[in-house]
């Protein structure tokens, strides 16, 4: 029976006391965790019930909420229901969606843990989702931390993580419970869906016992982890040095590790850093070479990699209507407007087809991610590509500005337009943009 499987997880592993501690549950209305939450209540556990509506599936987002109220009063159980703009926190933190959903949800747990005085927060992740977990972080590469699955933390319990899904399945039938299906659950948009639909049947058709195989795997890999990170910690206590607001690793130590790769890896996660194999190949090079990451820069310097936070070179931006110069402590623009075509080869001065811009422009820093089409090119570049081609320094790139309309970049001030915004012979009106540096 799940009950008792389930019952003896909780008491084996000391995840929590089922007389003494409250739990927040966080409930879904979706199979799983409505059959925690029957599990819990046949246990007698003190519970608190916790539903997000990320509003991301229009009326079915709406319904999931009013299920959960309704079983939640049945039961005479306190809930706590609170809605989130999901998409637009998404957008704004420059996240997927998915990963948007898991930090507001989490947060507010995390909130709801403190003024509800309760001992833990509980979710409904099975063992299914953690071999899913697993597969997907070994898709996209995250060392042996990723390929542990999901794990209990401080604060976290996860007491179906040794049941498997049709074992939910089943205890909901065979009670009759009722729970709601997430329709989003069959769609192959998502990484997960596709594992889950596609991957583990033919891995279930080469092995029938390749879930427990690889399940019995990721605790020899949590174990192992264990191990490993420890002795990793020691390294960076060694050769990991703070200076202020900047870290410094000594390049002849680093050289002194082996295997480097893996090292390297585990030092730099922290900092953002998953792809090193360039980071290595500039160790012993010419000294100068910068890498980001989206929250810090790296620096090769000639005896130490420098590794300092990306200062916030975004913040600053401005709205410009169509005939206002923009003028500031260092530099103006100034625009105009004109017929005739003079195809100016001054690299400060902008001549864009009027008809293509889409008013109003903004004048911004470049951030981590942008990209255009430079001029003479049919092609995206990532503008840090262009930086090195062009071969920026680091106080060139931090000081760049970079011209938009409402969709594109239109020009990497001083540089280079974008080649969807160039004059050609059909173009009617010019739209001139000019630098004129203070003296």
């Amino acid at each position: 029976m799940i009950e008792r499987q389930v019952y003896n997880h909780i008491i084996s592993n000391n995840l929590f006391s089922i007389k003494k501690d409250k739990i927040i549950l966080a409930i879904s209305a979706g199979a799983d965790s409505v059959c925690l939450f029957h599990v819990f209540r046949s246990f007698g556990v003190n519970m608190e019930l916790a539903h997000c509506n990320f509003k991301l599936r229009d009326k079915h987002s709406d319904e999931d909420e009013d299920f959960v109220k309704k079983l939640a009063n049945k039961y005479k159980i306190k809930f706590h229901v609170k809605s989130f703009e999901t998409s637009h926190y998404a957008k704004k933190n420059k996240v997927s969606i998915q990963m948007a959903a898991r930090q507001l949800r989490y947060n507010w747990f995390k909130s709801l843990l403190i003024n509800r005085n309760a001992n833990y927060i509980a979710t409904a992740h099975h063992k299914d989702d953690s071999i899913e977990t697993f597969f997907i972080n070994l898709i996209r590469g995250s060392g042996i931390r990723g390929l542990v699955g999901i794990k209990q933390t401080e604060k976290v319990i996860r007491p179906f993580l040794i049941i498997e899904k049709i074992q939910i399945i089943k205890f909901l039938r065979k009670n009759k419970f009722k729970y709601r299906e997430d329709i989003t659950n069959d769609s192959l948009k998502y990484l997960r869906n596709k594992i889950r639909i596609k991957l583990i049947p033919l891995l279930l058709n080469l092995n029938p016992s390749i879930k427990e195989n690889i399940f019995n795997e990721m605790k020899i890999l949590e174990n192992t982890s264990i191990v490993f990170l420890d002795y990793v910690q020691k390294i960076r206590q060694k050769i990991v040095v703070q200076k202020s607001d900047a870290f410094y690793i000594n390049i002849s130590n680093l050289n002194k590790l082996s295997p480097l790769k893996i090292y390297l890896f585990e030092l730099l996660r922290p900092f953002g850093f998953v792809k090193v194999d360039d980071i290595i190949s500039s160790l012993n090079g010419q000294s100068g070479k910068i890498f980001y990451s989206r929250t810090h820069k790296l620096i090769i310097d000639r005896e130490s990699i420098i590794i300092t936070k990306n200062q916030d070179i975004t913040s600053k931006q401005y709205i410009l209507c169509e005939n206002i110069n923009f003028k500031n402590e260092n530099f103006s623009i100034k625009f105009s407007k004109s017929k005739k075509i003079n195809f100016s080869l001054n690299k400060d001065v902008a001549e864009l087809d009027y008809s293509k811009i889409n008013f109003p422009l903004k004048l911004r820093k470049w951030r981590f991610g942008d990209s255009f089409i430079p001029l003479g090119m049919k092609n995206h570049k990532k503008i840090s590509d262009f930086f090195v081609d062009e071969k920026f320094s680091l106080i060139q790139k931090e000081k760049q500005w970079i011209l938009c309309d409402k969709k594109n970049i239109i020009w990497i001030v001083g540089y280079r337009i974008d080649d969807r915004y160039k004059v050609t012979p059909k173009t009617k009106k010019l739209y001139i943009a000019e630098v004129l540096h203070e003296n």
